[in-house]
């Protein structure tokens, strides 16, 4: 029996952590042993935010005896993305930046963590790395289960669908225990946008008018005052490529970019967490593109029992 089946918080490993959107969703429900990214500007705006062990390593340059490894209940695991997106030209396990994937893939089935969890784009599933991977679970024994969820499903009035994997060498609970086929139940109601936008509209955000008229077929651009309203998703290109990169932003007839605040509340991030003052915004822009909806990983990772058993456990005590 695990330390967390008796009681004790979940133990995870965060690989591809980023900016820490695994670690947000987790608050008071897990214990993180170790972060590690190849990103040490990620890396940076990470441990502005949290305490815990951070390490800037590449994924493949893990060996089974590594001290980072030992200790997690839960390992996981965002790998990049590009080799099953257009963008990316869907190169798969031929794409160099699957070989982290792919090493993983060899560590898993050797030192057999309890449970793991994966996200994705929606591309990703189909794809010969996901063959891989399930033949590798199925045949390590895991119990495995898998959905594409949108925070727009949540309440979140912003798109963001991606694909997540759970799997467990313990019975699967929340969601993941429900029939396929099983209706959904209707999203709860959205916030407004207004309600994450910041009080400003900052002129270094603002959008060129010659540019708004070159592109205006080609851009989403989102009314503040509008209660329905839901940006698009937001990229790593933001703030680079004005098209299919996220949405714009509109109010008082300024026309403008979302700043990195703003997304970052629309990914769920706590308002405890901060961006470092001195980060450019370029990169503010790259990194929280680059992330997860917190909302998103906090309702995936309810199917794994122990951080389902730790989150009702806190729920309790909050209403007690």
């Amino acid at each position: 029996m695990s330390d967390a089946t008796r009681g004790a918080l979940p133990r995870v490993l965060e690989l591809h952590c980023g900016i820490g959107g695994c670690a947000a969703a987790l608050a008071g429900h897990a214990q993180v042993t170790a972060a590690i990214d190849i990103n040490t500007v990620a890396l940076g705006v990470y441990r502005h935010n949290f305490a815990h062990r951070t390490a800037a390593r590449a994924i493949e340059s893990l060996r089974p005896d590594d001290p980072l490894l030992r200790g997690a209940d839960v390992w996981w695991m965002s790998p990049p993305c590009q080799p099953y997106t257009r963008r990316g030209k869907g190169r798969d396990l031929d794409d160099p930046r699957s070989r982290g994937f792919l090493h993983l893939l060899e560590l898993i089935e050797r030192l057999r963590p309890t449970a793991l969890a994966l996200e994705n784009v929606p591309e990703m599933r189909g794809s010969q790395a996901h063959a891989r991977l399930r033949e590798m679970l199925e045949r390590a024994g895991y119990a495995i289960a898998e959905r594409v969820l949108c925070p727009s499903e949540l309440g979140v009035p912003n798109r963001r669908r991606r694909f997540y994997l759970v799997a467990s060498r313990e019975r699967l609970s929340g969601w993941a225990t429900e029939p396929f086929a099983a209706p959904r139940t209707a999203p709860p109601p959205c916030p407004a946008l207004a309600a994450y936008l910041d009080s400003d509209d900052a002129p270094e955000l603002h959008v060129a008018d010659q540019l708004l008229a070159e592109y205006v077929h080609a851009i989403d651009v989102v009314e503040a005052d509008d209660p329905l309203a839901v940006a698009a998703t937001f990229t790593a290109g933001y703030g680079r490529s004005l098209v299919r990169a996220g949405s714009y932003l509109c109010r008082s007839s300024i026309v403008r970019r979302f700043s990195p605040a703003e997304i970052l509340r629309l990914l769920g991030f706590p308002s405890s967490y901060r961006l470092p003052p001195d980060l450019p915004r370029d990169n503010a822009w790259r990194l929280v593109g680059n992330s997860l909806s917190v909302p998103a990983v906090r309702e995936v990772l309810k199917a794994v029992p122990a951080i389902a058993q730790a989150s009702a456990e806190l729920c309790a005590k909050s209403a007690g």
